[in-house]
């Protein structure tokens, strides 16, 4: 098999308008220390006042403290105590928080099966709102269209995820979105790129005039696997030899340089992969390829060790010659062919004027060297 299968496909992407709450991952030192001392075996307003505040004279601030916390959902109030959830101690081994904003945003998304969320990007359409304590929803639906925005967004609800085309790499949460959304449009295109042998995914191209080149997390499928789907498609299985790793051939189908190298560019018009879709046409280069059957072996070598006679066919010349040229189809055992059968073979296709192989080969004979 070839060392390089790249499948490329554009990215085919939606974009939506919509307002709903978005949280973004932040750096929140004063959360830290309200979280650490929650999780051992829970907290309340006065023990983060004498504890961290240094005073119970603050325990209004460590209610707020406490309240802003439950609010971000970090942890959870059990009237008046709190005990950490599984976002705070997330939050901990992270930390970051994720603050909520609730504002109008515009979100990219794409179905695509290779990519490990369906959010591309996500930017605030207006300036952010308050936080979600202070939030009020307003209606969105006014003299403009509006859609169902697709399911795989609410799906993706409460994941956090890292959009790929993002401008600062933060990581995002959606919290909540409207029902309804307006359509964006955009020039923008990218790129996915899957290098399968290297197990390498990235999606490349520009967006607002930036270069985007983001890896992504590859699909878990085998190269084996991918070139079976591959020869599938262009009806090649039954030709595959495994265990060689090569791909038999008819001699008479080869090319010239193909019957030295053992080896030929394979293309593929317009692949698909069961589970991953169609990609863009491919050349893949460099792959093996042996003989189709004893016929083809033996005509092969023969064609090969006649390339090799470019001087006197001494006898040890010849044995070196076949032992090169017949290499690749030892499975097979061809025949080598007598000098004397070649000499005979290339004068008389020489006519009046022989040919510098046919004297290399009958002055050997003659001479008996």
């Amino acid at each position: 098999m070839s060392e390089s299968i790249v499948l490329t496909r554009p990215l085919a992407m939606q974009g939506w308008r919509t307002v709903g709450l978005i949280a973004r991952a932040e750096r929140r030192e004063e959360f830290e220390p309200v979280l650490l001392r929650a999780s051992m075996d829970g907290t309340d307003a006065e023990d983060i006042a004498d504890h961290l505040l240094v005073s119970r004279s603050r325990k209004v601030v460590a209610e707020r403290l406490l309240r802003m916390a439950t609010v971000f959902g970090l942890l959870e109030d059990n009237h008046g105590r709190y005990t950490l959830t599984e976002r705070g101690e997330k939050a901990i081994a992270d930390g970051k928080v994720f603050v909520p904003e609730f504002g109008t945003w515009n979100i990219w998304v794409s179905g695509d099966p290779l990519l490990p969320s369906p959010v591309l990007r996500i930017d605030a359409a207006n300036e952010p709102g308050a936080y979600i304590e202070n939030r009020e929803y307003r209606d969105v639906e006014n003299k403009q269209a509006f859609h169902e925005l697709p399911e795989e967004i609410h799906e993706n609800q409460g994941t956090e995820v890292t959009p790929p085309v993002s401008d600062d790499g933060i990581s995002v949460r959606i919290d909540e979105l409207g029902k309804k959304a307006e359509a964006i449009d955009s020039d923008e295109s990218l790129t996915l790129i899957w290098k399968v042998q290297e197990r390498e995914l990235r999606l490349q191209g520009k967006w607002d005039g930036k270069t985007v080149d983001s890896e992504l997390e590859a699909p878990g499928k085998a190269p084996d696997e991918i070139w079976a789907a591959l020869l599938a498609g262009r009806k090649l299985s039954d030709y595959w030899d495994r265990q060689r790793g090569a791909l038999r051939v008819s001699f008479r189908e080869t090319a010239e340089e193909e019957r030295e190298s053992m080896s030929r560019d394979v293309r593929f018009p317009m692949p698909s992969v069961p589970g991953f879709g169609q990609f863009d046409s491919l050349v893949v280069p460099r792959v093996d390829i042996a003989a189709l059957s004893d016929i083809s072996a033996q005509e092969w070598a023969i064609w090969r060790f006649r390339k090799r006679i470019r001087d006197f066919a001494t006898s040890k010349r010849c044995d070196e010659w076949w032992k090169e040229a017949a290499e690749p189809f030892a499975g097979h055992c061809p025949d080598r062919p007598s000098r004397n059968g070649l000499a005979r073979e290339a004068w008389g296709a020489g006519g009046d004027a022989p040919s510098t192989q046919a004297w290399h080969l009958m002055a050997a004979e003659d001479w008996r060297l």
